[in-house]
């Protein structure tokens, strides 16, 4: 969504840091691992979730009840994590607008999308950024220090753009830009059944009231690991009984299921799942323009065998587990989960991935683009892997660890 906020404007306001083991290289998955370790990121995850009010996501993962829950789990070979639902998803203009109004070092100009990025003759500096309006206004804005901070098609678009001093585009030496896009397939037309254990934990799983925590299941590292699967996710929301369902379920003498809001007739599943980092699948300028006068972009998204054996035995197993578990029984009807009819999750990553070096990805540890002095990218677009879950906590704390880059490398006389 090219607008303030993009598609913050959009998203349901769930907070999830990644885990420890997600910054990890799999010798099972092509391309995968950090360069970074989740203790470069822990800060800026706990500072982000203090400013913004989040609740504490470390003291709810020791909490007894989830403790014992996880336990339980653990020993049919699944884990669980937990994230933060705010009561109404965080609108960064909405929220935000008066304070940047205020603020005396902010100047925010809507209404102007970025076009090109000019380098200065060596092309190692960005000298400016060029910006027009649907109305045929220009505006150049120059800075010591330019950081990206859109979604992953904006900033490869842009990098790729700005081709007039560098043919192949900015970063892009490699041929790396608009490589390894991946997003998250979803399904959400299953229903779980409630088992024993659902209905001993049902408190757990509410959706309701907001703010609160909520939880997700998975495959064990074991079993992902000795059957070299991806991290597929899988979240339950509740479906209140009607006064047919509660007849019905009378009459078959099943167990009530209940939590604070009231009696559960079954659960909607929804599943989510990780993908392979592929460099063929890419977005690149197509021979379309837009209203601006920008080349569109293509997208050519690609799965992998190994994407579709990995949901087909990851739903096999969770099925199996959470039937032995006492989680309950699936019913997909005719429509499970399958990668041709899932839709996206709008949550686009890896375009300008993170690397050690520029054979392997568009920007280094400290998000800068390798080979440009001065620019920087601050968005899930530089993902080296996404597990099955929302990016926005990670954006943000990568953005702060960035701001703290800065602060301690520039000359105060340049912020």
């Amino acid at each position: 969504m090219r607008q303030f906020g993009g598609t913050s404007n959009v998203w349901t306001g769930k907070w999830k840091y990644l885990q420890p083991l997600d910054f990890d290289g799999r010798p099972w998955v092509a391309n995968s691992g950090w360069p970074i370790r989740f203790a470069d990121l822990l800060e800026h995850y706990r500072s982000a979730a203090k400013d913004y009010g989040f609740g504490d996501l470390e003291a709810e993962a020791i909490r007894p009840e989830i403790t014992a829950l996880r336990a339980k789990l653990a020993a049919g070979g699944l884990k669980m994590s937990s994230f933060y639902w705010e009561e109404t998803p965080t609108r960064t203009a909405i929220r935000f607008g008066e304070e940047m109004r205020r603020s005396k070092n902010l100047h925010v100009v809507l209404g102007a999308t970025a076009t090109k990025l000019r380098l200065d003759d060596s092309c190692q500096r960005v000298t400016a950024v060029i910006c027009r309006s649907l109305e045929g206004r220009e505006l150049i804005v120059e800075g010591e220090v330019i950081i990206i901070a859109t979604g992953a098609f904006e900033t490869a678009r842009l990098l790729l753009a700005s081709n007039r001093q560098l043919p192949s585009g900015i970063g892009n030496a490699h041929d790396l830009v608009g490589r390894f896009y991946t997003d998250h397939p979803k399904h959400h037309t299953g229903t779980l059944q409630p088992g024993s254990l659902t209905r001993q934990y049902a408190q757990e799983l509410q959706y309701a009231p907001k703010p609160r925590f909520c939880i997700c299941f998975a495959l064990d590292d074991a079993t992902q690991r000795e059957q070299e699967l991806l991290e597929h996710v899988l979240y339950l929301k509740p479906i209140y009984e009607k006064p047919s369902d509660r007849l019905r379920r009378t009459l078959r003498f099943r167990p009530a299921c209940r939590d604070g809001n009231g009696s559960v007739a079954a659960y909607r599943v929804k599943f989510v799942t990780e993908q392979v980092p592929h460099e063929g699948s890419r977005i690149k300028l197509g021979t379309e323009c837009d209203a601006l006068g920008q080349r569109k972009l293509e997208v050519d998204w690609c799965f992998t065998d190994q994407d579709q054996r990995s949901m087909a035995k990851t739903l096999q197993l969770l099925t199996q587990r959470f039937a032995e578990v006492g989680l309950g029984t699936f019913d997909f009807g005719d429509d499970p989960p399958c990668l041709e009819t899932m839709t996206d999750a709008a949550h686009q990553m890896g375009t300008t991935r993170m690397a050690s070096r520029p054979q392997e990805g568009v920007v280094d540890t400290n998000c800068r683009v390798f080979g440009i002095d001065n620019l920087y990218v601050a968005s899930s677009a530089v993902f080296p892997t996404g597990p099955s879950y929302s990016p926005t906590f990670t954006i943000l704390a990568l953005a702060r660890r960035l701001g703290q880059h800065l602060l301690q490398t520039l000359k105060i006389s340049q912020i």
